[in-house]
C-alpha cells in the first residue's frame, strides 16, 4: 500500500508541477500578445504620420491611434506588475513540486513506473483512490477479491474495470 500511495502522491505532484509550469506558459503568452497588440499600435501611428493642420480625419485617426498606444502601455504596465509577483510564485511553486515529485520518484520501484507510464498511455489519470469500496477513476464497486488484495497491500493493485493502480 505505501508503494501505491507514494505512486499517487508522485503523480499528484507531477501533476501541480505541470500545471505550474502551464501558468507560467500563459503568462509568457499574455506578454507576446501585448507584444503584438503594441506593434500593431505603433505602426498605426507610423502610417498615419503627421497629418497637415487643415485634415481633421487624419488629426482624429492620429489621436485615436496614440491612445490606443497608450492604452496598450497601460496595459502592459499593470501586466507587468502582476508577473512579477505571480511568476515568482510560480516558479517557486513548480521548483517545489518538482522536488517533491523527484523525491517520490526515487523511492518508487522500476515496476511500479512501468505500469504507470504502461497505463497512462490510454487513462488519462492512471492512480486513483479507492473510496466507499470504489474505484474513483470509473466509479464502480470492487470486487471482493479484488478489495481483500487491496486491504493487504502488498502488491499494486489495478481495477478490473478500468485498469487504474488502486490506493
Amino acid at each position: 500500500m505505501t508503494e501505491a500511495r507514494n505512486l499517487l502522491e508522485w503523480h499528484q505532484a507531477k501533476e501541480k508541477g505541470a500545471a505550474a509550469q502551464r501558468e507560467l506558459d500563459e503568462w509568457r503568452a499574455r506578454e507576446e500578445e501585448l507584444a503584438v497588440r503594441r506593434k500593431e499600435a505603433e505602426l498605426k501611428v507610423k502610417q498615419i504620420g503627421t497629418p497637415a493642420e487643415t485634415d481633421i480625419d487624419n488629426q482624429i485617426a492620429l489621436k485615436l491611434a496614440q491612445q490606443e498606444l497608450w492604452l496598450v502601455d497601460k496595459d502592459t504596465e499593470r501586466f507587468m506588475e502582476e508577473r512579477f509577483e505571480k511568476e515568482f510564485a510560480l516558479r517557486e511553486s513548480k521548483h517545489e513540486w518538482d522536488v517533491k515529485a523527484a523525491e517520490r520518484e526515487a523511492v518508487l520501484s522500476r515496476e511500479a513506473l512501468e505500469l504507470y507510464y504502461r497505463i497512462g498511455e490510454n487513462i488519462p489519470n492512471p492512480v486513483v483512490e479507492v473510496k466507499r469500496r470504489s474505484c474513483m477513476g470509473c466509479f464502480l464497486p470492487l470486487s471482493v477479491v479484488k478489495m481483500e488484495e487491496w486491504h493487504k497491500g502488498k502488491t499494486l493493485v489495478t481495477c478490473d474495470e478500468c485498469g487504474r493502480i488502486l490506493v
